[in-house]
């Protein structure tokens, strides 16, 4: 099957962003959604759309006359959702991975102009479920399978092009959405257009409810009296945790005339660059791994630039063609135009690349919530009449994060196959506080945004690690200790709302860290049975590798999951802090340390005041492992001889007779 136009565009403000060469990522398995998916495709308002209709279909009266269905296996079929039909078309997907919370709750519908008159479904999850977790993999239809939807012939003779159009709603796992395309009547179908594929829409990502797709296929249908569509679900794709799953509606199917005059942002590949690029892109300090902060703190503020690809999606050439980004603040005061340098002529259906259009550098030097408004230009249309103008967010101020202040999805405990134990956060704190003394910066503490599913009586342990000698999968050096440590005990305050962590010591004073590049790290403890801890991300925007790192139960560190977007930006915030008025002295945050950590296994445990203590191990599962009552003098230390036990993470408790308890993981790697 030739592959032609890797084109597609959303309703709203949305974007795809860069994949990135990860290391030591994971197959995805199924999540439930907590929140609603943001758009994580490219914007195309709908004045932008083409001239007058030639072809439409909107379902009111069911499956069209002269359409087909050719499943694999036979059974894979797409379903007819209307006003009559049970269920009917205020229900989604009926599958067990559909709803936010629980086996069987049903999904939202697609929320297209005519839904209420009826769409089509792709129900790959209830095929491979009946809708229940208890029989995953045991539906009528299990995964892999494929859905294939056709119409009849269309007569396009003496149309000099065609766009398509369609609203749509999915959501995926291992799955791809196509629509193929004949001009023979059906006979054979040379060209498949991808419809958002997973650099678009990640693993365990879903479209928005109204999502629009639209692709100009003026160069495959243009005078072609017999033109055929096939939309195919394709779950055939997998991973070890299966195939296929999730769901794929749509609905107000058009064949329009295309603009004159239009450019829109898209994904590609520029010549010699081996790798796609996405429609926007925003570089920090140069790029080369540097993270993407849209908190961005003040006082490590950097330059900043922007780049994109632009396609001339119209029937004219255009000439000039760049990209501008205007800045905003919270005001709607234009702050400032950065503008690329420009492509001299652009024919239709050809893409300008990011290796041209990357603008000028701004380097904020005021706090505020700024706007970042892409718009793609050129002599034929200007900035005022662009239907190209994507908006996102930077928060220039104290805090220090990856996230947009959206939360697209949640991860934590539950996450993965194997759970998830940690994660963490690169902070490049190179850029010394001028206020304080020289070399340091001063640390208010960490927001994090919990989940409402997270365990009220959990605890969260905050760590801070130099990033030099991380490696993926073994983690940090078995000679490295921590530079900074701190538990905290949840209250039921702290799910469902961002909840402060403060690094603060008994007086107030902020922590004083030497400049570096940290990893702000935190260690889960659900306490409950069957507790978790969730954390919300945001999927705007990719990042490089060593940005976000997550450790699972065995004890590895990765970066992601393979092609998904479900953990790249956790919402949590490295909070700056101004230098006290009086000298700083660190607290002692903890009466015993753990070296080495990670270990073979054979280590010390170092009390620094005499005492009574109970030593026990545990695994992540709760079982106890190792158990010593200590009498010992301070700054005496008890050797651990753990050798035995298998590699992995584990708990090591310290408690004393006055109810005093405190734990900490224990890294073993034979």
């Amino acid at each position: 099957m030739k592959r032609t136009l890797l084109l597609c565009f959303m309703s709203g403000i949305s974007l795809s962003a860069f994949a990135q060469n990860k290391q030591a990522a994971l197959d995805a398995s199924p999540e439930y959604q907590e929140a609603k998916p943001i758009r994580l495709s490219v914007a195309a308002p709908t004045e932008s759309t083409s001239q007058s209709l030639i072809w439409s279909e909107d379902f009111a009266n069911g499956i069209p006359a002269g359409w087909s269905q050719n499943g694999t296996p036979a059974l894979a079929l797409w379903e007819y959702r209307g006003p009559n039909t049970n269920p009917n078309d205020t229900v989604g997907s009926r599958g067990c991975w559909a709803g936010p919370l629980q086996s069987g709750n049903l999904g939202d519908p697609i929320l297209s102009p005519t839904a209420s008159n009826g769409f089509m479904i792709f129900d790959s999850d209830f095929l491979h479920s009946n809708g229940d977790r208890a029989t995953n993999g045991q539906g009528t239809v299990p995964a892999p399978h494929v859905g294939r939807l056709r119409t009849d012939t269309i007569d396009l003779s003496g149309e000099a092009g065609a766009e398509l159009t369609f609203h749509t709603y999915a959501r995926r796992f291992q799955s791809a959405w196509l629509v193929a395309i004949s001009t023979n009547g059906g006979v054979t179908f040379p060209d498949t257009l991808e419809v958002f594929p997973a650099s678009e829409v990640a693993v365990n990502a879903s479209t928005a409810q109204n999502a629009v797709y639209r692709s100009n296929i003026s160069h495959i249908v243009a005078n072609e009296a017999a033109v055929v569509l096939e939309f195919i679900f394709d779950g055939n794709p997998g991973n070890s945790n299966g195939s296929g799953r999730y769901y794929w509606m749509i609905d107000d199917i058009e064949l329009n005339r295309p603009p004159a005059n239009q450019l829109v942002f898209t994904r590609a590949t520029a010549p010699g660059s081996g790798s796609e690029a996405p429609a926007h892109d925003i570089i920090y300090n140069g790029g080369n791994g540097y993270p993407r902060y849209l908190n961005l703190a003040l006082k490590q503020s950097v330059p900043i630039e922007f780049d994109s690809n632009i396609y001339n999606y119209g029937s004219q050439a255009q000439t000039n063609v760049r990209l501008e980004v205007e800045v905003w603040d919270a005001n709607n005061g234009l702050i400032n135009t950065l503008v690329s340098p420009s492509v001299s002529s652009l024919n239709p259906l050809d893409t300008a690349y990011y290796t041209t259009l990357t603008t000028t550098s701004w380097t904020p030097t005021v706090a505020g919530d700024y706007r970042l408004v892409y718009k793609a230009t050129s002599d034929s249309i200007s900035s005022a009449t662009t239907t190209a103008a994507d908006t996102f967010n930077l928060f220039v101020g104290d805090g220090y994060s990856l996230d947009d202040a959206v939360a697209s999805n949640y991860f934590g405990t539950n996450t993965g196959t194997n759970g998830m134990i940690a994660f963490g956060v690169m902070c490049s704190l190179e850029q010394e506080d001028t206020a304080g003394d020289p070399g340091f910066v001063y640390l208010q503490g960490v927001d994090i945004l919990l989940s409402c599913l997270t365990d009220s009586t959990a605890d969260i342990e905050i760590v801070i690690w130099d990033t030099a000698g991380f490696a993926f999968n073994a983690g940090y050096p078995q000679t490295a200790s921590p530079i900074y440590r701190k538990a905290f005990t949840l209250d039921g305050s702290a799910p469902c709302n961002l909840t402060n962590f403060s690094l603060e010591n008994a007086q107030g004073e902020p922590l004083k860290l030497p400049t570096g590049t940290y990893h702000i790290v935190a260690n889960f403890f659900p306490n409950a049975t069957g507790g978790v801890i969730r954390v919300a991300n945001s999927a705007t925007w990719d990042q490089p590798s060593l940005a976000s790192v997550f450790q699972n139960q065995n004890g590895d560190w990765f970066s992601t999951f393979t092609n998904s977007t479900t953990f790249v930006s956790p919402l949590m915030r490295l909070v700056t802090s101004d230098p006290s008025n009086i000298s700083i002295v660190e607290e002692s945050l903890a009466d015993f340390s753990v070296y080495p950590n990670p270990s073979t296994g054979n280590g010390f445990v170092e009390f620094t005041e005499a005492g009574s203590y109970e030593l026990s191990v545990y695994t992540m599962l709760g079982q106890e492992v190792h158990k010593k009552s200590l009498n010992l003098n301070a700054n005496e230390k008890y050797e651990l001889n753990l050798g035995h036990l298998s590699n992995g993470v584990y708990l090591l408790n310290i408690s004393t007779g006055n109810g005093e308890s405190k734990t900490v993981q224990l890294t073993i790697q034979n």
